[in-house]
This record gives structure tokens, C-alpha cells and sequence, in this order.
């Protein structure tokens, strides 16, 4: 998918933000004239991941953001964010469980498609994606301390069985969209955390 066509998916995405802090004004600036750079394959969805993230944290969520593409990627099936707080809370509403949810609740077809998120896919996640019709997933930032990827092998043997033949890994982007989406998610992890434990 050219870069012309998710330029206008980002700009919705973010130009009407009001950032309730100077780090999210300038992570929002940055995503507006973010300009991708074809020598990485997968710049351009990246971007896309990185402003729905930058959404979600606009709107009490965390700030993780998801695209679901078509095999030939030429088309953007479904795109969301991290919704566990608003519009109320739901602890699954994660950024690929509200793609993944709209996609197989309309007449959306993933099969062979590719999923990109913001933010490694943690346990939950990784585990419905191994047993959806989505062959390729694909995260901008590495979740060192709750991503599920890069585990893989220590799923339960019949979740690492239903994840062979589909592929796993880091997107194919710049690093600086990495530490983007890193920063976006910092933005208020802390603090939705805390809320989580004092439920």
C-alpha cells in the first residue's frame, strides 16, 4: 500500500487531537510529518499502528494501536486502539482484540492477512491471532516485559501447534517509528496500570 493512502488514515487519526501533555504534542507533531521511508517494507503501516496508538492514549486508553491489511496489502481491512477504559471498561478490548473483533463480527475476510500492532502482542492477544485466520502479525515495538512473540516457544505445546505455519515478528520499519510507538505507550502506562490493580 503506497504511502499516499495512509497519509489520510493518519492524519484522521491524529490532527484533531488535543494533547493533554507536551509529549504527546510533540509525538503528535511528529506522526503528522512523519515522511516513511521505502527502503523499510512495513514504514508505512507502522506510522498508521503509531497514530491509533496516539488515539488511544487520547481518548483514557493505552496507547497501542492495530491495522488489519489484506493478503495482497492492498487494503486496510479494519484499524482500532487499545479500548479498555473508554467507551467502558472491558479488560479485553486490546488494540488487536478490537481489529480482530470487528473484522470476524462483519463480513471481513483475513484470511492470509497480515495484522500490525504498535506494540508486541501480549499472551492474550498472541493466543487468539495463533487461532484466527491471520497468517502474518507483525509489532513496531518490542513489550519486554509483557510480550508474548518473542516467547513463543513458551506457550503451552497446543498454542505453539496452532501458531506453526504463521509468522511472527518485528515489522519491517525505521528505527525511529520503534521508538515512537514506545513512547506512545509510555505516555500513560503507569498510570492505567495502577488503575487496573486497584480494580
Amino acid at each position: 500500500m503506497n504511502i499516499e493512502t495512509i497519509r489520510p488514515l493518519v492524519l484522521r487519526a491524529v490532527t484533531d487531537l488535543k494533547p493533554s501533555t507536551r509529549s504527546m504534542a510533540d509525538l503528535k507533531a511528529y506522526l503528522i510529518t512523519y515522511q516513511p521511508d521505502p527502503k523499510h517494507t512495513d514504514d508505512s503501516y507502522a506510522w498508521l499502528t503509531c497514530a491509533l496508538a496516539l488515539q488511544g492514549v487520547a481518548t483514557g486508553n493505552f496507547g497501542v494501536g492495530a491495522i488489519l491489511v489484506d493478503d495482497g496489502g492492498n487494503q486496510i481491512l479494519a484499524q482500532g486502539h487499545n479500548e479498555i477504559f473508554n467507551p467502558r471498561f472491558r479488560s479485553d478490548r486490546h488494540a488487536e482484540m478490537v481489529v480482530m473483533d470487528y473484522c470476524e463480527n462483519s463480513t471481513c475476510e483475513p484470511i492470509g492477512g497480515a495484522l500490525y500492532t504498535s506494540v508486541e502482542p501480549c499472551p492474550m492477544c498472541l493466543v487468539r491471532l495463533s487461532s484466527s485466520a491471520v497468517r502474518r502479525v507483525f509489532y513496531v515495538a518490542p513489550d519486554l516485559s509483557g510480550g508474548m512473540v518473542s516467547r513463543l516457544g513458551a506457550l503451552p505445546p497446543f498454542w505453539t501447534q496452532m501458531a506453526q505455519g504463521k509468522v511472527f515478528g518485528q515489522a519491517r520499519c525505521s528505527a525511529d517509528l520503534i521508538r515512537a510507538a514506545n513512547d506512545i505507550l509510555l505516555l500513560n502506562l503507569e498510570e492505567l496500570t495502577a488503575r487496573i490493580k486497584a480494580r
